[in-house]
C-alpha cells in the first residue's frame, strides 16, 4: 500500500482548482459534494463550471495562475492541459506543504481522487494508486450493483439511534452484537423492502428486549491456508468474531482477514476448549480456525465431542477448488 486511504472533511475549507475545462469539471463536481470553499482559476471556464459556480458559490478567477492563490488553501488540484503549468502548481504547493493532485499525472500527486460509490453517509473509495484508474472504475461498477440505494438511509437511521442504543445497552460487546444484528438481520431486511415504519418498530422492539446474548462459536475450515479459497460465509464469521482461536499453522494472510480488533490467541491444545468456553461465558462470538473441513477434521471433531457448547460449522473452503 503506497498511499494512505483517508477521508478528509473539507466543509468550509478553502480549496484551489487550477483549470476550468472538462477535466477540472469532474473534480469540481466531487468537491461540491463536500461543502468545500472552492476557487477556480483559468483563462477559459466552461459553462458547466460556471453553472456550478452559481449553485455552490464558487469563486471564479478569469486569468493566470499565481502562487499567491495558494495562501491558506488546504488542497490544490491542477487540472489544465498544460503540463508545465500543472508541474509549476505542484512545485509551488510542495514548497508550502499543501497537498496537490495533478490530474492524470500520478508521479506528481500528493493525494489521489479514487473511484467513489456514494451512499452517504456510507462512502466507498476504490483506488489503484494512479496505476490503473480504469480497473478501479470497473470494480466500482461491480460494487455499485452490490450496495443498495437504501444503504445510506439505513446508516443515517442507525446514526439517529446511536445515543439511545448506548444508553440502553451499556456493555460494549453486547452493543456491538446489537449493531451486527441491526445490519444483518430483520431490520436490514425491512429496509430492503423500503418498509421504514417496520424498521423503526423492529429497532424499538429489539432495544426493549434483553440484549445480553449468549455467546456463539463458529468452526471455520481454512482449507489449504489460501485466502482466495475462503467462502463468503467463512469471511462473514471471521468478521463477526470477538475472539479468534487458531494455531501457528494458520497463515498471516488468513489472520489479516479477521476483524482487526478481535483478540487472537494460540492456546495449547489441551486448553482450547476452556479458552472458548470462558469467552462464551462472557457472551462473546468465537471463531475457531481449523485446517481442512471441520466436519472431517479429527482434531476439531475431538474438540466438539469434548465441549459442552453447541457450535456452528462453517465450511470455509471454496468447493470449486
Amino acid at each position: 500500500m503506497n498511499t494512505l486511504p483517508i477521508f478528509v472533511k473539507l466543509e468550509n475549507k478553502p480549496v484551489l482548482v487550477v483549470g476550468g475545462g472538462t477535466v477540472a469539471l469532474r473534480k469540481i463536481q466531487t468537491l461540491c459534494k463536500t461543502g468545500a470553499k472552492i476557487t477556480v482559476v483559468s483563462h477559459d471556464i466552461c459553462q458547466e463550471v460556471q453553472a456550478l459556480a452559481v449553485q455552490y458559490s464558487i469563486e471564479l478567477i478569469l486569468g493566470d495562475y499565481d502562487s499567491s492563490l495558494l495562501m491558506d488553501k488546504w488542497l490544490v488540484i491542477a487540472a489544465t492541459d498544460d503540463n508545465a503549468l500543472n508541474r509549476q502548481v505542484q512545485a509551488n504547493a510542495l514548497a508550502q506543504k499543501i497537498f496537490v493532485n495533478v490530474v492524470d499525472d500520478p508521479e506528481y500527486c500528493h493525494f489521489i481522487t479514487p473511484a467513489i460509490i456514494d451512499r452517504s453517509p456510507i462512502v466507498v473509495a476504490i483506488s489503484s494508486g494512479g496505476e490503473a484508474p480504469v480497473l478501479a472504475r470497473l470494480w466500482k461498477e461491480r460494487f455499485e450493483s452490490l450496495m443498495p440505494q437504501w444503504t445510506g438511509k439505513l446508516a443515517s437511521l442507525a446514526g439517529s439511534y446511536r445515543h439511545k442504543v448506548k444508553a440502553t445497552i451499556t456493555d460494549f460487546t453486547s452493543r456491538r452484537h446489537f449493531w451486527e444484528r441491526f445490519f444483518r438481520g430483520d431490520i436490514a431486511a425491512k429496509a430492503g423492502q423500503q418498509d421504514w415504519d417496520g424498521v423503526e418498530q423492529l429497532i424499538e422492539q429489539t432495544l426493549s428486549d434483553d440484549n445480553k446474548l449468549a455467546g456463539s462459536v463458529f468452526y471455520v475450515g481454512i482449507g489449504n491456508n489460501k485466502p482466495e479459497n475462503l467462502t463468503l460465509k467463512a469471511l462473514q464469521a471471521m468478521q463477526l468474531a470477538d475472539l479468534i482461536v487458531h494455531d501457528q499453522k494458520v497463515s498471516q494472510e488468513i489472520i489479516e482477514l479477521t476483524r482487526k480488533d478481535s483478540d487472537k490467541v494460540i492456546p495449547a491444545q489441551e486448553t482450547v476448549i476452556t479458552t472458548i468456553q470462558h469467552a462464551l461465558d462472557r457472551g462473546e462470538i468465537v471463531v475457531r480456525l481449523v485446517h481442512g473441513c471441520p466436519a472431517k477434521n479429527p482434531m476439531s471433531q475431538l474438540e466438539l465431542n469434548q465441549a459442552e457448547y453447541s457450535a456452528k460449522i462453517v465450511h470455509g473452503i471454496d468447493p470449486t477448488v
